[in-house]
């Protein structure tokens, strides 16, 4: 597929919505909790934390830990690893690859069961956790009641997006945009620029970036703005390409969750033929400021697609 204007590859983004469904982005990691908690008596079970390249992540724990006591398979490959007294802290190697699995295993100091936990690190291309909260007591009621109240809180917001999405789901082009409540009448509602010179791409990029345009969209929230990239990729590698998951990372690799992410078909491999990817999601006026990453993955994980220094019009 080729598309030589912005013009062009804004009437894409605007059909979008009119055929396309967000994809799930690897739901293992997603669905991994934040919080943890460890029987008293051994199940055999090794609980998995997602890591990604360079992301930084902390295990910290409700008891004091054996000094020395971390072991990390690999510990050399690590670009940082950083035991606490009821913590530790990991920098993956750059090289990660998704899928790529390490035991770390910690002591605790005062005795009691369990004695020592052990966790399984598992490479993902983006979505490694920041934090996870390890529990080896029993927790109060008050814990129990404040994470009820978070999980019902995500379940609202998940709900008011749901009927929210479901309300775009009219009339595509133009006119969904209207029925949306999208365009405003009297404003530049819709600004589109070209960033493939400005952005960075690494060398180990699995595609070829042709083209990459950034839109911004004024809606009628206040203070809320809809953005959307577009990149046109080749596929210089030996087996067809298809997005299967993406995010757009901002400063400090804090992840934006996207609300669109299209692709129409598999893009050839060994070809010149060009594929269009296009990323939508709704950020305020300040973070809209950017700059971006935005990473693209298929179905492996493994053949990635990086755009750095992504800015929006």
């Amino acid at each position: 597929m080729s598309v030589s204007s912005p013009a062009a590859l804004l009437s894409l983004v605007l059909c979008a919505g009119s055929g396309a469904t967000a994809q799930p982005q690897l739901p293992d990691c997603e669905a991994f909790p934040s919080r943890l908690e460890l029987p008293t008596e051994p199940t055999g079970k090794v609980q998995q934390v997602c890591i990604s390249p360079e992301l930084s992540t902390t295990l910290r724990f409700d008891s004091w830990l054996v000094p020395g006591s971390l072991e990390l398979q690999e510990h050399e490959r690590f670009e940082d690893v950083a035991p606490g007294k009821r913590s530790f802290n990991i920098l993956p190697p750059a090289d990660l690859q998704p899928g790529e699995r390490f035991k770390v295993a910690v002591r605790f100091a005062d005795g009691a069961a369990p004695t020592s936990a052990t966790f399984e690190l598992v490479g993902h291309p983006a979505l490694g956790a920041r934090q996870v909260d390890v529990y080896r007591h029993k927790r109060t009621v008050e814990d129990y009641q404040k994470e009820l109240q978070e999980e019902r809180e995500k379940s609202q917001r998940l709900g008011q997006e749901l009927e929210r999405m479901r309300l775009e789901q009219g009339p595509g082009g133009i006119t969904g945009l209207i029925v949306s409540g999208s365009i405003v009448v009297g404003d530049q509602s819709t600004k589109a620029e070209s960033i493939a010179r400005s952005v960075s791409l690494p060398a180990s990029n699995a595609l070829v970036t042709d083209k990459a345009i950034s839109y911004r969209f004024t809606t009628r929230a206040e203070g809320v703005v809809r953005v959307a990239v577009a990149v046109e990729l080749t596929n210089p590698g030996t087996l067809p390409w298809m997005v299967k998951g993406a995010v757009l990372m901002g400063k400090n690799q804090e992840v934006k969750p996207l609300k669109l992410i299209w692709q129409l078909s598999p893009i050839p491999p060994n070809t010149e033929q060009q594929g269009l990817v296009i990323v939508e999601t709704e950020l305020t006026a300040r973070e809209a400021r950017g700059p971006f990453t935005l990473k693209l993955w298929d179905e492996s994980g493994k053949r990635v697609v990086t755009l750095g220094n992504v800015t929006f019009p």
